[in-house]
This record gives structure tokens, C-alpha cells and sequence, in this order.
């Protein structure tokens, strides 16, 4: 039997140097498919990548929409099985079987923490994506749910949960140092409203003051919008100079900060799954977060502890109590080979329909 071909919607990995949410995941698709002899992943963009030559270019037809012109055509004129669009949207007028994978609606949800340009875009793919997909992939029983609230026309049945992967990076102790003093907190996330990093800096303030612990709070990622009243209240903040914001880091270093970190904090207003909250897991390391995304389909755990509330009290002595004692997760986390087994066996039922 011939191998399934798949192309995939791959313009993320060639315009992002920065990899965040959805740009791992689409790597990490990628990397998972090679070697399979059932399924053959092809990822498709607009323009070459010399770190990825295992991208096939489609060339833009003058100035008309990359996915709405050039990618039909190409689509018509080649054979694959299935397409694949990873990042909220499909192509038009293609008779293929089409998935999509729906990461989060907090265009819907949270609609003042996107940023305006997003926020219009995804207001018209989305729902194009949502009618012509006939898989529709989510990462998390919360997302599904959104998608089922606000397209109630859907079939809940073509809504399918995938859980990301935890264990893209490396246990072992390898690669750079820390360049932050221990004790210290950690997040991972792009500065943005719906990380709630405002909130942070208040209930890591309220920890300090009233719990006198000596950590440092460390935020890694890349800068991102609407950020004002974030670094206004950061420059308010008493504790400042225990706060590092460090950026986007690459693998290594990153891995590096969740070996060291003493405790993991996910205040995120709303995560479609959340993929450095269980990487942290994955490292031993105590986690306390909101009650979104990935997190919440987890069984219970002394090493999670999944809070409710915005209360800044609460939060400050959710956080001293993980502080304390060896709560370490059990967690195994789900693997990207798993998640990749999931896809390909959607794949084939979507082609084989």
C-alpha cells in the first residue's frame, strides 16, 4: 500500500526565528514523522528556509494570497492525501480532506489581550476553518468545549483532542548555566496580556512580603504586545531587582532554567494547552497554575497544584506551600511520539473516508 501524503501548512517555521506554542508544535510534528513508513508528512511554505531544506517552497502567485490562490493550485496539480493546516486555517476550493488544528479561541474569549492584526485575521479563518475541516484537531478537552460553545453547528464528533508533547527537551544536564542566582520562580511564555503577568508580579510580591522567601522570579520569552501595563507595574514593583525578564532563549538554556527552577507558575488568563506547565513537570519541578488547558485533563497530583481563583493571597500561599517540602510532580507527560501517532492515525481515517 503506498505511503499517505500530508502536506502541511509549514509558513510558521519560515518566518518565526523565535519559535513559540505553535511553531513547536509544527516542528515537532515534522521531526516525529521522519522515518515513517506508513505517512509522509510534507511541509509546504512560501519561501526557503536553509535551516529547513525539508521545506518545499510554493511560490506566491504575484501579490494574491499565498493560501487562498497558490496553494489550491498546488494542491490541484500534485498528489497528496490529506492537508494539513496547524495554525487555525485551511486553503479554499480544494477537494482534498482537509484537518486543522484549533489551538485555543481566545480571540473570543479574551478578545482585548490579541493583538488588533490577529484578532481580525483569525476572526475570518476560523470559522472558514471550523466549516470545511473535516478533522479538527485540539489540543485540550477546554478547547473543545469552547469550539462546541461557539460553533454549536459543528458535529462535536469531528473535534478530536490531541495532547501536546512535554519532553522536547533535553534531562540530562548539558549545554549553557543559568545566568540568574538560585532560589528562584520561573514562567516560560511570550509577554502578552492573556499570560496574566501582571497578576504575577502582584501575588510574587505578596509572596515575598509575607512569606520573606529569598527566590527570585525568572521570565523567559520572547516580548510581545500590548505590554504596557505589565512593565508599568514592574517598574512599580518593590522586589524589582529580583525579577529577570531574560527573553527568548534557545533549547539548551531553557532546559537549563527548568533543571534549577524551584517552582513553576502558570497564571495564564487561558491556555489552549500550556506546553511549558508540563515540560516543567517533566523536570521535577513543582507546578502552580490557573485551571486552563492541558493541565486541567491531568489526573491529581501532590506536585500541581491547579488554582480557581485570582486571589493574590491565595495565590501567595499556593506558592510558598509548593515551597515547601519535596512536592515533586509524577507526572509522565504526554510525548510527542504520541501525539504524532494520534495524527497519523487521523490522517489515515480522514483520507481513507
Amino acid at each position: 500500500m503506498p505511503r499517505i501524503r500530508v502536506a502541511l501548512d509549514a509558513r510558521v517555521l519560515t518566518v518565526q526565528s523565535e519559535l513559540a506554542g505553535v511553531g513547536q508544535y509544527i516542528n515537532e510534528m515534522v521531526k516525529a514523522s521522519q522515518g515513517s513508513d506508513e505517512l509522509e508528512l510534507l511541509p509546504l511554505s512560501f519561501r526557503s528556509d536553509p535551516i529547513r531544506p525539508f521545506v518545499t517552497v510554493v511560490k506566491p502567485i504575484a501579490r494574491l494570497p499565498w493560501q487562498s490562490v497558490a496553494i489550491p493550485l498546488h494542491l490541484h496539480r500534485h498528489h497528496y492525501d490529506v492537508f494539513h493546516g496547524p495554525a487555525f486555517s485551511v486553503p479554499p476550493f480544494t477537494r482534498i480532506p482537509l484537518v486543522v488544528t484549533i489551538h485555543d479561541v481566545t480571540y473570543l474569549r479574551y478578545p482585548e489581550t490579541v493583538n488588533d492584526a490577529t484578532l481580525r485575521y483569525l476572526t475570518r479563518v476560523v470559522p472558514a476553518a471550523m466549516a470545511r475541516g473535516q478533522a479538527i484537531v485540539v489540543p485540550s478537552s477546554e478547547v473543545k468545549a469552547d469550539l462546541i460553545r461557539y460553533f454549536p453547528k459543528t458535529p462535536a464528533s469531528r473535534i478530536r483532542v490531541i495532547a501536546l508533547g512535554a519532553d522536547r527537551l533535553p534531562l540530562e544536564e548539558s549545554g549553557p548555566t543559568v545566568s540568574v542566582p538560585a532560589p528562584y520562580l520561573l514562567h516560560v511564555g511570550t509577554v502578552e496580556p492573556r499570560k496574566n503577568l501582571g497578576f504575577l508580579l502582584h501575588a510574587y510580591e505578596r509572596l515575598k512580603d509575607r512569606f520573606g522567601v529569598p527566590h527570585h522570579l525568572v521570565l523567559l520569552g520572547a516580548a510581545g504586545w500590548k505590554d504596557q501595563e505589565f512593565r508599568q507595574t514592574l517598574d512599580r514593583l518593590a522586589h524589582r531587582d529580583a525579577v529577570h525578564l531574560m527573553g527568548y532563549v534557545d533549547d539548551l538554556t531553557m532546559a537549563a532554567y527548568y533543571r534549577q527552577a524551584s517552582l513553576y507558575v502558570m497564571p495564564a488568563l487561558y491556555e489552549g494547552f500550556g506546553i511549558p506547565a508540563l515540560e516543567a513537570a517533566r523536570f521535577g519541578v513543582p507546578v502552580v497554575a490557573n485551571a486552563t488547558g492541558g493541565i486541567r485533563d491531568l489526573p491529581m497530583d501532590p506536585g500541581i497544584r491547579v488554582l480557581t481563583t485570582f486571589d493574590v493571597d491565595h495565590w501567595a500561599e499556593a506558592m510558598a506551600d509548593m515551597l515547601v517540602g519535596a512536592k515533586v510532580p509524577r507526572l509522565v507527560g504526554p510525548t510527542w511520539h504520541h501525539t504524532w501517532l494520534q495524527h497519523m492515525a487521523l490522517y489515515q481515517e480522514v483520507a481513507h473516508r
